[in-house]
């Protein structure tokens, strides 16, 4: 069975919902849901470490969306006073 790259069944996976245990108050736990996402096949999807998402809950269905990068805006340039002018004042 050979799988192509690009294709989009082989970026589908089939994944376990796990249970998570979380703590709480008075050393209570609550069992949470857990979905797991790791792997080569991320990266082939073009997320990357470090990367930020978005999920989106539509019924029984989750979307992952990579937000863009956003570039950070250049530090306006000062004006640096000359020390002639300091000496001279």
């Amino acid at each position: 069975m050979t799988h192509e790259k690009n294709s989009s069944s082989s970026l589908e996976r089939q994944l376990t919902v796990y249970s998570k245990y979380v703590p709480r108050a008075w050393y209570r736990y609550v069992v949470m849901p857990e979905i797991r996402l790791c792997g080569k096949w991320l990266l082939d999807a073009g997320f990357e470490c470090g990367d930020e998402v978005t999920v989106r809950c539509f019924g029984n269905k989750l979307e992952i969306t990579l937000n863009p990068v956003l570039e950070p805006e250049p530090a306006p340039v000062r004006k640096r006073r000359s020390r002639r002018s300091e000496v001279l004042s």
